[in-house]
């Protein structure tokens, strides 16, 4: 997949939010039954048991070790019309990642097929147990337990790339992207970004903020810092020169670094070496 595309996806995610308003374990009765979904999404992870699933007009095979991501809207037909009962991990979210909804957006399958069932078990089990806590920590659990799952049916997804292709707005920011990348060692104003995108500045801040989840600024400045970091993990350049090839002074380099990371570009490069170091004897 194009890096520009997988950019856009990455700053998605990195602002992903979603509310679980249940999860939970059940069996199914046998026989067929109208499920509709409201405005959250589904979860579903099938334990065992096989089934049948009527959406949009469709019929599909419900099978051990699929995990689903229904989304809101449809009404579905499920279940099982012999015994034994389908036994299914569940949970029922609600997601907001701006104005664009990204897993329509993608055209994402509703259905995959991971190898490693047993960590999405329990990692299910995890978010039923927090769930149902009490602890002060529960809310976190119950999230990293959601967002692990998610991670995972993304991961056998497939790669989106002609599907992103054919959506007019992401080839404009794509454009836009590649621009900024090329040009990270001079001075990049909104005005001449917008141009790129054939809009009006005020509208294009709005435009790109929704297709990526930073404004203009904020993203360029994100690349600065990515880019510097490269710089320093791979090569032995100066500071001031690491500086001046992602287009910043010296001081508004250390700035950023302090800012986002909490070390100055000098210190980053130490730690990241004695790091590497230690990752490179822990293999020997």
């Amino acid at each position: 997949m194009k890096p520009t595309y997988m950019t856009i996806i990455r700053n998605y995610f990195h602002h992903f939010h979603a509310d679980v308003a249940m999860a939970s374990f059940s069996y199914t009765r046998p026989g067929l039954r109208v499920q509709s979904l409201p405005e959250f999404y589904r979860l579903w992870y099938i334990k065992e048991g096989q089934g049948v699933l009527y959406m949009n007009g469709h019929r599909y095979e419900v099978q051990t070790g699929q995990l689903y991501l229904l989304p809101p809207g449809s009404q579905i037909v499920f279940g099982s019309e012999t015994l034994p009962a389908i036994g299914i991990y569940w949970c029922h979210f609600r997601a907001s990642m701006g104005d664009m909804q990204l897993f329509e957006l993608l055209q994402l399958p509703f259905c995959v097929k991971p190898v490693h069932g047993d960590h999405i078990i329990d990692c299910f089990e995890s978010l039923i147990h927090a769930f149902h806590s009490t602890s002060l920590s529960s809310d976190l659990r119950v999230k990293a337990g959601m967002l692990e799952v998610i991670a995972y049916y993304l991961d056998y997804c497939g790669q989106q790339e002609e599907i992103m292709q054919r959506i007019d707005s992401l080839e404009v920011i794509d454009r836009v992207l590649e621009y900024i990348d090329e040009h990270l060692d001079g001075n990049i104003g909104v005005d001449e970004l917008a141009k790129l995108a054939f809009l009006h500045p005020n509208y294009f801040i709005s435009f790109f903020k929704s297709a990526v989840g930073f404004s203009p600024i904020q993203y360029v400045n994100r690349r600065r810092l990515e880019e510097a970091r490269r710089l320093l993990e791979q090569t032995d350049r100066a500071v001031n020169e690491v500086a001046g090839q992602v287009g910043l002074q010296n001081h508004y380099l250390s700035r950023l670094f302090k800012q986002h990371i909490g070390l100055s570009p000098t210190q980053y490069r130490r730690v990241h070496r004695e790091s590497h170091l230690l990752l490179e004897e822990g293999d020997h």
